[in-house]
């Protein structure tokens, strides 16, 4: 398969040709992710080194390398078993430490199996011999592909550095095109999110069904943990929802919201759902505001001025408009309805897609410019709009969704309710 058979592919190869890059060289997950659909165990272990590359040309006619341990090569007959998840036009392999070099010892007390016969199937696709190491099997695919002089982008800077003596390059950092790219969706990765979205609805919604008085909140983070895992998202970590609420002389302190969950909820407590976890590829990134008993009145209409403050800034969700424009919107919403320190309004449109965070702004974009500045919205871009209130006289309000960019308006991925979810109280806990 040459960059034209893959849309996400050819995107990258379209903004290459604008770039004046021969080709581009990438071994960071994200983007070989993005690239091929290529993904494994192995980049979820943290390593500092690649596990796997792609090479992607700027002429159409050569293939879309995939660099990969030769033992990996049954993992993308699995990947490929219900379609063209994993998409290449060859495949270069290198040994992952002797792995690769004991399962080429063939064992005649094992029967030949239908996986077996899927990775054969792979052999013609195989180009070269495998090599020792990564690096040397991306420098022996861009050395038969005639890139000696060229110029090339790499997403690390090690992988030229270690391969400019065997092939001399002219070298591009490419790690801002990268986001150019990936900020902007495929039609397949708009199908794909709008499944990400009803799995989320799910979590939020069973999140939700877990609060009450006296509830542990380890239990909850545990409980939702497992409900993400039985329906394929993988939890970024032992948390799956931050959490934000009262604390020990009702201060609220929000540290993102990583706090310790050492004590039982009670009654008044605010409760932040924000879902951390992946599902094909993509982030969930839903956020709701929930309360510990019947909140009161003037707790209620915050909470209401912040979702009517967010719907105006959502309207303002459409090709051509920067994101920078959002906070003032919220912020003068909140001022025009007597909102105590509309000031402590954060507003935050980001795309999103593996990372929860892709800002097309060159490196690095996470500063204040990633708000101040912001970027103009595209068509087919996924943006997750989060507003978090940190109001402290009646305590915070946070929500989040995530929108499709259409010339239409903004398409929403998430169904769940805006409201603030009111979870039951029992006084005989409290009174305890």
């Amino acid at each position: 398969m040459t960059a034209t058979g893959n849309p996400r592919a050819e995107r990258l190869r379209t903004i290459m040709v604008e770039e004046g890059l021969d080709a581009v060289v990438l071994s960071h997950p994200h983007d070989v992710r993005y690239a091929t659909g290529y993904h494994s165990i192995l980049e979820r272990w943290g390593q500092m080194e690649a596990m796997a590359a792609a090479i992607v040309y700027a002429d159409p006619a050569k293939p879309l390398t995939l660099v990969i341990p030769e033992a990996n090569l049954g993992l993308v007959a699995v990947l490929n078993r219900d379609g063209d998840a994993c998409t290449f036009g060859e495949i270069r392999t290198f040994d992952m430490l002797n792995f690769c070099e004991v399962s080429r010892y063939i064992d005649p007390d094992r029967p030949v199996t239908q996986l077996g016969r899927d990775a054969g199937e792979l052999m013609p696709a195989i180009a070269g011999r495998c090599q020792p190491d990564v690096t040397a099997a991306i420098a022996v695919a861009l050395a038969d592909h005639g890139m000696a002089g060229k110029a090339i982008g790499f997403d690390e800077h090690r992988v030229s550095a270690r391969i400019a003596a065997a092939v001399p390059h002219d070298y591009r950092d490419i790690l801002d095109l990268m986001m150019r790219a990936r900020v902007v969706k495929t039609a397949e990765e708009l199908t794909r999110y709008r499944k990400v979205g009803l799995l989320a609805d799910q979590i939020i919604a069973y999140a939700g069904s877990l609060l009450h008085e006296g509830a542990d909140w380890n239990d909850v983070q545990a409980r939702i943990c497992d409900f993400m895992v039985r329906h394929a998202v993988i939890p970024v970590d032992e948390g799956a929802m931050l959490f934000g609420g009262a604390y020990e002389a009702d201060e609220f302190i929000p540290d993102l919201f990583r706090t310790r969950g050492n004590r039982t909820l009670r009654r008044g407590d605010i409760v932040i759902l924000e879902t951390q976890g992946i599902h094909d590829g993509f982030w969930v990134d839903i956020n709701r505001t929930a309360m510990i008993g019947p909140p009161s009145d003037a707790y209620r209409r915050q909470h209401d001025i912040l979702r009517d403050a967010f719907l105006k800034m959502v309207d303002h969700l459409r090709p051509g408009v920067s994101t920078a424009s959002l906070p003032q919107i919220g912020y003068d919403y909140l001022k025009a309805h007597g909102v105590a320190t509309p000031e402590k309004l954060l507003v935050v449109a980001h795309g999103i897609g593996l990372m929860p965070l892709e800002i097309p702004l060159p490196y690095p974009a996470a500063g204040l410019a990633g708000v101040k500045q912001g970027f103009i919205m595209e068509e087919n871009m996924l943006i997750s709009l989060d507003s978090l209130y940190f109001g402290a006289k009646l305590g915070p309000c946070h929500m989040e969704n995530v929108y499709a960019i259409t010339a239409q308006g903004p398409e929403p991925m998430y169904a769940a309710p805006l409201e603030l979810i009111e979870a039951p109280a029992t006084r005989e806990l409290t009174d305890a």
